[in-house]
């Protein structure tokens, strides 16, 4: 088996926490949920290299993972890095407005395979640039838009493909708690709502919270302060007719979900559970039933970088390819393009600059 040696670009929680929380139940704490613990759970993989410009952090990634990798190199500069390594896979866990550079640099250095942080980018420029490089390059880039590798998702949208729920014509997203924040998570919802409409979105009406008025451009600070970023209100409506509203709200109780409305039923789900709604024939009531996918319990980060490395060795387009990734990152810009124009309608697509 080949082995893959990996580095990691910015050492913050979602890039080095062990796959084990004390406290936490021990039905869920032990899946992976970091990258360095998913690499650590794909024997084929072996992370020889992490960046972070915070020496403390460098030092405690390897502290904690030397009894799995040994030796494992730590750099300040990620450009030294990728000139000294021979990474065949680059982990990118930077702040959100850092990636493009890097994964430019990194398909420039020849590294085959980039795993990156969500947002993709924080602007449609960069987001490009990004994809240029790696098609340029016959490099794979993945967007850690986890849920599409999640198996309560992947069997919603199977049960909607089937036609389970009829003609899917409505998605509610709802994206609660005090990091409901429009780049920092609210691409997972938008992501999500994109991967059940499976279809390019045509234009977007928005309005952010209120305080927000003037937020027309990225203004994060890598998520680490909520207060950098509005929750927002949306409608989306796509090519194929699916219309679909955006509730992210902060502050608010803590909450991930989805209502795929269809002509003959409806699914709700969430990160725990897949429920199914269906017309009964006879009394014209609904029939609810809960869906188990067979792999309930498997990590959606393992099963990315899985594809990450399938997508290396026989080529092919993933499903959360830098090209669907954008798709999120182009409504939030035309969210943001609503609101300068007092909430009206936006037309996609974007230019290439905003």
């Amino acid at each position: 088996m080949k082995t893959y040696r990996v580095g990691i670009v910015g050492l913050t929680g979602i890039a080095s926490a062990a796959p084990s929380i004390p406290g936490k139940s021990p039905f869920r704490s032990p899946m992976p949920i970091s990258h360095a613990s998913a690499y650590a759970a794909l024997p084929q993989t072996r992370v020889v290299a992490v960046c972070d410009l915070v020496p403390e952090r460098r030092e405690e990634f390897v502290r904690r993972w030397s009894h799995v990798w040994s030796p494992i190199s730590t750099y300040e500069d990620y450009r030294e890095m990728l000139a000294k390594e021979s990474l065949d896979i680059l982990s990118v866990v930077t702040s959100d407005h850092r990636h493009a550079d890097i994964v430019v640099e990194a398909a420039e250095a020849g590294v085959r395979g980039i795993f990156c942080e969500k947002p993709i980018a924080t602007s449609l420029e960069d987001a490009d640039r990004m994809i240029e490089a790696v098609e340029r390059k016959k490099a794979v880039l993945s967007v850690d838009h986890t849920r599409r590798w999640n198996p309560i998702y992947q069997k919603a949208k199977e049960l909607v493909r089937l036609g389970a729920i009829g003609r899917l014509r409505l998605i509610v997203g709802t994206l609660g708690g005090p990091r409901a924040m429009l780049f920092r998570n609210g691409t997972h919802l938008l992501d999500a709502i994109c991967f059940f409409a499976e279809a390019d979105p045509e234009w977007v009406m928005a309005e952010l919270d209120e305080g927000y008025e003037d937020y027309w451009g990225y203004r994060g600070d890598g998520g680490h302060d909520p207060a950098t970023e509005p929750g927002a209100l949306a409608y989306i409506h796509f090519k194929n007719g699916v219309r679909a509203f955006y509730n992210g709200t902060r502050p608010s109780v803590p909450e991930f979900s989805l209502e795929l409305m269809g002509s003959e039923g409806r699914i709700h789900v969430d990160d725990a559970r897949l429920e199914l709604y269906t017309l009964d024939s006879k009394s014209g009531g609904l029939v609810h039933r809960i869906v188990r996918p067979e792999a309930y319990m498997k990590s959606g980060i393992v099963a990315a970088i899985e594809e990450l490395i399938e997508l290396m060795e026989k080529g092919g387009n993933g499903i959360s390819n830098g090209r669907e990734a954008r798709k999120a990152l182009e409504i939030i810009i035309a969210m943001l393009e609503s609101q300068r124009r007092g909430n009206s309608k936006v037309r996609l697509p974007m230019p290439r600059k905003a």
